[in-house]
């Protein structure tokens, strides 16, 4: 089962998967539990601070929830680390996710 950990911080709403993968094992529920929460939200940040690796099922529940986010929301990135890093810019969603450059509290 997948944790994850939602907070407010200066009008964005931090999620945070609590996981070491974002793969094709976790990803719907991710999507799961935070499409939810962003719906109608314009701001936010999803930090990778736990999550090592990624792959295209992970990706797509990061598109399936800035999707569920209000029209012209903004999703950003937090914290991930350069393998995350990479594929995201391997895949150009570097460009459609910004870097959040303030790392989130309780980051490794």
């Amino acid at each position: 089962m997948l944790h994850v950990r939602f907070e407010e911080r200066r009008g964005a709403l931090v999620v945070t998967p609590l996981a070491p993968r974002l793969d094709a094992a976790v990803a719907p529920e991710l999507r799961d539990a935070v499409c939810p929460s962003v719906a109608g939200r314009r701001l936010v940040v999803v930090s990778l601070a736990h999550v090592r690796s990624a792959d295209a099922s992970g990706l797509a529940a990061l598109v399936a929830i800035q999707q569920a986010m209000a029209p012209g929301g903004e999703l950003r990135i937090a914290n991930a680390g350069p393998r995350v890093q990479a594929l995201l810019s391997a895949t150009r969603l570097d460009e459609l996710f910004p870097a959040d450059r303030e790392p989130a509290e309780g980051a490794p």
